[in-house]
């Protein structure tokens, strides 16, 4: 797979992150750090989430990734907000399958995680993957745990959460649970 990366990086970004990785079925994917110059790649994976993984992954219906959110998506830090790409050759170009991301609010010590994986690269181990990698991004920038909200329906979350072996509790919260899971 051809990985185009821009000729200048942005400061901060961390290539010793970038990974290639084969997942169960043999397809090949690259694991980096997203960059500025993403935005097209993540609408263009949006718009290919289908309305399930769109609801649980931002817990309301959204139709459309607002300019602001997709901004801040792909303009991080790399140390209180960083976010994972899996990167994949399609039809000739490159398409982002899947997203794991962590933003920390200072003022709540918290640190809000998230991960959405395209509907035909599920069940891969993609998820998983991800998971224990930006667990090992926080631990490195000294987070403890994440938080999050979720779906009480999201089984393979719960269940993939319980098979990495992370402390995790539940509390429900407005008709949602509210996650923390100590890494």
């Amino acid at each position: 797979m051809n990985t185009k990366m821009p000729t200048r990086l942005p400061e901060g970004y961390p290539s010793r992150r970038e990974a290639r990785l084969t997942i169960k079925d043999g397809r090949e994917i690259f694991l980096r750090p997203i960059l500025p110059t993403d935005s097209p790649l993540i609408l263009d994976l949006f718009g290919r989430l289908s309305p399930e993984s769109l609801y649980l992954r931002f817990l309301k219906e959204l139709h459309a990734l607002p300019e602001d959110m997709l901004y801040r998506f792909t303009h991080i830090d790399y140390k209180s907000e960083f976010a994972l790409v899996a990167v994949a050759g399609e039809e000739g170009r490159e398409s982002i399958v899947a997203v794991a991301r962590y933003v920390r609010d200072p003022r709540e010590d918290l640190t809000d995680l998230a991960i959405v994986v395209r509907d035909d690269w599920q069940h891969q181990g993609l998820g998983k993957e991800l998971l224990l990698r930006i667990a090992d991004v926080g631990r490195e920038h000294g987070i403890r745990s994440f938080a999050g909200m979720m779906d009480p329906h999201n089984t393979v979350i719960k269940q993939t959460l319980a098979r990495l072996g992370f402390e995790v509790s539940y509390s429900l919260r407005d008709g949602f649970f509210q996650v923390e899971i100590v890494i």
